[in-house]
C-alpha cells in the first residue's frame, strides 16, 4: 500500500482530501500514481518521483490540482 501518503499530509490538506478508510487511501494512491505518470511502479519508485516533482516550481500545485480533479474535490475558487 502507499508507503508515501503519510508524507503528503500538507498536499492532501491543501487539496481538501482526507482519506479515512483503506479504500480512500487506495483511491488517493491511484490518483497520485496517475498524476506523476507511473501507475504500475512499486511504492518506493512512486515516492521517489513524487519527491522529484515536489522539487519543481509548480510541483506541489500540480499534485494539489490533480488530486482535486481525480478525487472530485472542488477547488478554492
Amino acid at each position: 500500500m502507499s508507503c508515501y501518503l503519510r508524507h503528503l499530509g500538507g498536499v492532501m490538506e491543501k487539496a481538501g482530501v482526507t482519506p479515512a478508510t483503506k479504500e480512500e487511501r487506495r483511491r488517493v494512491d491511484r490518483a497520485v500514481r496517475e498524476i506523476v505518470g507511473i501507475a504500475d511502479a512499486k511504492c518506493p519508485e512512486v515516492w521517489r518521483e513524487v519527491k522529484k516533482q515536489l522539487q519543481e516550481p509548480a510541483g506541489e500545485e500540480k499534485l494539489v490540482t490533480g488530486l482535486r480533479e481525480k478525487i472530485g474535490v472542488p477547488g478554492n475558487g
